[in-house]
């Protein structure tokens, strides 16, 4: 049996639960390694030189390597060459914050990677298309589209939900909104934390529940209120999504996130920001406000605590676009594909 290497840029985050997604296609086995043992460049300049020659060794055991993020295949080019090889972008994180120089690099190396890899796979058409217009013309006609995926949550009992809620000290007439991820500039969530409370001012029953960890956390736990309630990194993801009303995610930019589409699945209205890859995840299925604008979220916000029919009907059509558009076996049928082209 095929056994594919997974290069990470570090542990945690989407490209993980992209790997786990992909324990379910058939024929092959999975492996996975970290290039950095965390997310700062300090902690990458620290691993890499200790780390590499193992992940070099790993990449010659392995019938195929397949790299993750821009930042991981540039420093995995070599591993790439002379080998099947498949790369996923999952949201063009360093180049759509590179600029100047350090963007021309990343272009350069970007040109590089596709070009080495024999697919380069784009979770949305206008990630694909940007970095089609980056690397005209010919490697251009080496990107494919295969979206991220997930399977349809089951519907939550209402006793489930009630025992969530109850959980979370939730009142019967709270809406919650929930936010799920990575306590960042990035992520959006100090915006979130100002429109909740911007929200709760104006006598909306909203409260924020914000689940993660991150360079932010101090902030966030600074501004717990009765609007605004810290969760800390949790596990139990399922639990919050029952329990919630409405999913924020204000983030500057994504892949396609696997918290919005999980959070679709389970039919919660969706409340996002108009930054790269959130748009194309909810489509016409959500509430898209502008990135960085507090108080366009807060207006949303404001609109779906007093309307909890509107609340019904968006996830009702969140929960349709993903088993129609969204699912997992569109995404294992894409991976499958590009892996079995590689190999032959």
């Amino acid at each position: 049996m095929p056994t594919v290497l997974h290069v990470l840029p570090h542990r945690g985050g989407g490209a993980e639960t992209y790997i786990d997604v992909l324990g379910r296609l058939d024929g092959f086995e999975h492996e996975r390694v970290a290039l950095s043992r965390g997310r700062t460049p300090l902690a990458a300049a620290a691993s890499l030189p200790l780390g590499y020659p193992r992940i070099a060794r790993a990449a010659r055991r392995a019938d195929l390597v397949h790299a993750h993020g821009d930042v991981a295949a540039t420093l995995a080019l070599a591993l790439l060459r002379g080998r099947p090889s498949v790369v996923t972008t999952h949201g063009l994180h360093f180049l759509r914050s590179a600029e100047g120089v350090r963007r021309a690099a990343a272009v350069r190396a970007l040109r590089a990677v596709v070009g080495a890899a024999d697919a380069t796979l784009c979770t949305s058409r206008p990630e694909r298309d940007e970095l089609a217009a980056l690397l005209r013309p010919a490697p251009a006609r080496r990107l494919t589209v295969v979206p991220n995926g997930v399977g349809l949550a089951p519907a939550v009992a209402p006793a489930e939900r009630a025992a969530a809620r109850a959980e979370l000290g939730l009142a019967e007439g709270d809406v919650a909104a929930l936010f799920l991820g990575e306590l960042s500039a990035r992520k959006g969530v100090l915006v979130a934390v100002a429109a909740a409370r911007a929200a709760a001012q104006r006598g909306a029953p909203v409260v924020l529940l914000v689940a993660g960890d991150g360079p932010q956390a101090a902030e966030v736990r600074a501004a717990a209120s009765a609007a605004v309630r810290p969760l800390g990194h949790r596990r139990d993801a399922s639990r919050l999504l029952a329990a919630a009303d409405v999913f924020v995610s204000p983030s500057m930019r994504e892949g396609l996130s696997f918290a919005v589409l999980e959070a679709m699945a389970g039919g919660l209205a969706m409340v996002v920001s108009d930054g790269p890859g959130n748009p194309e995840a909810v489509g016409e299925a959500g509430v898209v406000v502008p990135a960085g604008d507090a108080g366009a979220l807060a207006a949303a916000l404001l609109t779906l605590a007093g309307d909890p029919a509107e609340r019904a009907r968006l996830g009702a059509a969140a929960r349709e676009r993903v088993r129609t558009e969204l699912t997992s076996e569109r995404m294992l049928a894409g991976v499958g594909a590009a892996y079995a082209a590689a190999l032959a």
